[in-house]
Formats: structure tokens, C-alpha cells, sequence
């Protein structure tokens, strides 16, 4: 029943995905082997790349990346706390597990400061458990619950944490598109991208600096073959069942783009970083082929409307008010534009340049690029002739009944007045043959 449950929230997902602003495809041809990709641009965002994003799957260490999140929200002052190392904090440790070197300095107090960075460097499980037991006040599993409560507030509905490591449970998992809002909140946390950004630190009392696991931050790792200069934090992660996952931001002319990058596969044999060649790949290509576009300028007629009181047939442009920009591929496909214009139907001469007339929504295939006012795009002055002759005309079509009734009562008048003189000629002529008959007999 989960399983069938799981099945139809991820088709639902990737309904609601594939008609957000977000669906647009913008030609990703970079061929990559993690079996879960997620490319944000964090400026505007825009998701350059969607690979099974919400697709369930193991997230190894980083999980510190929520272990941090809980960390920072629930200690007032990283800097100047201190824990102390407890043998009981070891309990269940693997050894072989990547360690911070806790055990070497039980009975020792670090800064939680400290502690962090041997939780995100070199990814110390021994780290992450003393961390998890000072805020969960010695319960683990009190601290884990601390997890998904925030994973549920960050709208994270396809994770869910067994511990506070990563280290293999089979209920611990989550998707690429979540993990990518777990790390945008972190990114807001003190210390988070400094941190994450460190490739060497030595804490108070280690003789040894802890080295970042993430190598596209080292360009001496290697011979540099998977440093990125570009690359900012974030977090690796890597277990047999999960393989490698990574986490990473990279930012270039004036735009930072997330990246998260999970189950790429990998052996001891090739010891190949997929997830780091995949990261690198895809910031060539974003950095290479998207760029913010003006996808309609000032001067851009986007439609016209008729002119009252202008010389005959006059119509006036309407352009937009600003230019409307969008991070779009360099070469993308006009014909995907889409305009929708709401305007007055037609304008009164005297016209002003710059007069507000309407608006416009633009969208690029399914990415909603916003909206601006549509504005007069020149001065238009008023016609006399124009107005005069417009004005009569109207007089006469807005007054036509009671000119009808006018000349109807008019009629009438002449009419009567034309019967009362024919009345009174007709009496007067009888009078005047009356007149005659009686001088006819004096």
C-alpha cells in the first residue's frame, strides 16, 4: 500500500511540475550519470534541469546538510557554546565511517563552531552524533524527530530521516527536489556557505587540519581534476546502497545556480566522482548556452489601438514600459513566445508618450516571464477637423431620437398652423361676400 502511495504522489508531482512556471525545457544535452539530477537558478528561479527530481533516494551524508539546519536554529551562540566529548557518544559508531576524530579527544570540549566543521569537511558521523545528542538533550531519536519536523515546514513531503548522519536505514531517503529546499534554507544560516566553502580547517586542539570531502573546491586534490573554480560549498555524500551524491552552488556573470546531484554510481576499481563530473559538466553548459535575454524591449510594438479624434484611421503603439528580461537559452525559439494584451480599446487624442494604456503577460513555452504596462510609444496631438466632425457626428447619432421626435412635432405645427390660416382666409372671405350681398341690396 506505501508502495502504491508513493507511486501516485510522485505521478502527481510531475503533474504539478510539468505545468509550473519551472516546466519550460531549455535543451539540456549534457548526458550525465547520477540517477537524480535538480538544476535551479537561484537569481530567478528557474529550473534548468529536472531529472527524476522527485524521485525517492538515498541521501548519504548529505543529510548533515538538515543535521546542520536543526544545529544552527537551536544553539543561540555556535561560536561560544561548547560540548563536551562523551565516550557514550560513540556508541554504535562505526569505525570505518568517515570521522571527524572525535574519539581521540572524549572527555575534551569543542565549540559547536568546530563541531560543525567536522560535520560538513570531512563529513564526521562522530560529529554529527555528539551534535545530535547536545541538542536532543542525550536522545537521538528526539533530534531526529527535530529533522523531519523541519523537513514537514520546509514543504519537504517525500523525506523522511532515520539519524542524523546518513549513514544506511532504509526509511531514511529523499528526493533531489527536496534536498534542494533543505539546502536553499541552510544557505540563510550563519556560517553555512563559509563552511561549506572551507577546503582546509584546523579546530582548537587538532593537530591536523580536517580536509572537504567536496574535491571541486580543491584545485590541489588531484592534480585539481575536479576543481571548479566557480564552485561554492555544499556537501558530499556517499554510502555503497546511495552512491555518490554531492550538492554544490556555482555562480559567474552575475548568476549562482544549485545543483544536486544523487545516485551516481561508483566503484573502488574506476574510483570516478560521477557526481562531481556531472556538476562540472552541467555548469559548463548552463554557463555556456543560458543568459539573461530581453525578450521584449522599450521600442517592441506589441500591439496598436485606434485614436479618437486623430487624423483619420490614426492608430497608436503601445510598447512595453520596461524591458521584459528572462534567463532563456542564447538561442531560444521565438516562435514559444507567448503575449497576452489587456488594453483600453481605443484612446483619446491628445496622446502623451509614456501614457499607461494597458498590460501584457509574457511566458516562454510554459515559464511565466510576468508582466508590465503597455505604454503610448509617441505624442499624439489633437485633429480639429477630427474633433469637430466627430463631435456633430456624434451629437446627431447620441441625440437621433429626439431629432425624429423634433421633426415629427414640427410637421405637427406647420400642419396646425397651416390649417388655422386656411380657417381663418376661408372666414374671411365669408365675411367679405356678406358684406358684398348687403351693399347689393342698399
Amino acid at each position: 500500500m506505501k508502495r502504491v502511495f508513493c507511486v501516485l504522489f510522485v505521478l502527481a508531482l510531475l503533474l504539478v511540475t510539468a505545468v509550473s512556471a519551472s516546466a519550460v525545457d531549455y535543451g539540456c544535452n549534457v548526458v550525465t550519470v547520477s540517477k537524480s539530477i535538480y538544476l535551479e537558478n537561484l537569481d530567478t528561479g528557474a529550473v534548468i534541469l529536472d531529472k527524476y527530481s522527485g524521485k525517492q533516494m538515498f541521501p548519504a551524508s548529505l543529510t548533515k546538510i538538515m543535521t546542520y539546519v536543526v544545529i544552527a536554529e537551536n544553539v543561540q551562540d555556535i561560536e561560544n557554546t561548547y560540548v563536551e566529548i562523551k565516550e557514550s557518544d560513540m556508541t554504535g559508531l562505526d569505525p570505518e565511517s568517515t570521522l571527524m576524530g572525535l574519539p581521540d579527544h572524549v572527555g575534551e570540549s569543542f565549540s559547536v563552531k568546530d563541531l560543525l566543521y567536522g560535520l560538513m569537511l570531512p563529513s564526521g558521523n562522530d560529529a554529527a552524533l555528539v551534535l545530535a545528542n547536545y541538542v536532543g538533550n542525550g536522545d537521538i531519536s528526539s533530534f531526529v524527530d527535530m529533522m523531519n519536523a523541519k523537513a514537514a515546514e520546509l514543504g519537504c513531503a517525500d523525506t523522511h530521516f532515520a539519524n542524523p548522519h546518513g549513514l544506511h536505514d532504509p526509511n531514511h531517503y529523499t528526493t533531489a527536489l527536496d534536498m534542494a529546499k533543505i539546502v536553499k534554507h541552510a544557505m540563510n544560516l550563519p556560517l553555512f556557505m563559509e563552511i561549506t566553502s572551507t577546503v582546509y580547517y584546523t579546530p582548537e586542539g587538532f593537530e591536523s587540519p580536517l580536509h572537504n570531502t567536496n574535491y571541486m573546491l580543491d584545485e590541489n586534490y588531484h592534480r585539481g581534476e575536479y576543481y571548479y573554480p566557480n564552485v561554492k560549498g555544499v556537501k558530499t555524500g556517499f554510502t555503497d546502497e546511495a552512491g555518490k551524491c554531492l550538492v554544490t552552488t556555482a555562480g559567474k556573470d552575475g548568476f549562482t545556480y544549485l545543483c544536486v546531484a544523487l545516485g551516481a554510481d561508483y566503484s573502488y576499481e574506476d574510483d570516478i566522482n560521477y557526481a562531481m563530473k556531472d556538476s562540472a559538466n552541467l555548469y559548463d553548459w548552463v554557463f555556456e548556452n543560458i543568459a539573461q535575454q530581453v525578450v521584449f524591449g522599450t521600442t517592441d510594438m506589441v500591439k496598436s489601438v485606434p485614436v479618437k479624434y486623430a487624423s483619420k484611421g490614426q492608430e497608436i503603439a503601445l510598447v512595453p514600459e520596461k524591458d521584459v528580461v528572462a534567463l532563456l537559452p542564447k538561442d531560444y525559439d521565438k516562435s514559444l513566445l507567448n503575449t497576452v494584451a489587456s488594453s483600453v480599446e481605443e484612446v483619446e487624442a491628445p496622446v502623451k508618450k509614456g501614457d499607461v494604456l494597458g498590460s501584457v503577460s509574457v511566458s516562454y513555452s510554459d515559464l511565466d516571464l510576468g508582466s508590465v504596462n503597455l505604454t503610448a510609444a509617441e505624442d499624439i496631438e489633437r485633429d480639429k477637423f477630427s474633433y469637430i466632425t466627430t463631435r456633430v457626428g456624434e451629437f446627431l447619432k447620441n441625440n437621433f431620437i429626439w431629432i425624429i421626435i423634433g421633426g415629427v412635432l414640427l410637421i405637427v405645427l406647420i400642419i396646425v398652423i397651416s390649417v388655422a390660416r386656411s380657417s381663418a382666409a376661408k372666414k374671411k372671405r365669408e365675411r367679405e361676400r356678406r358684406r358684398a350681398r348687403r351693399r347689393y341690396r342698399e
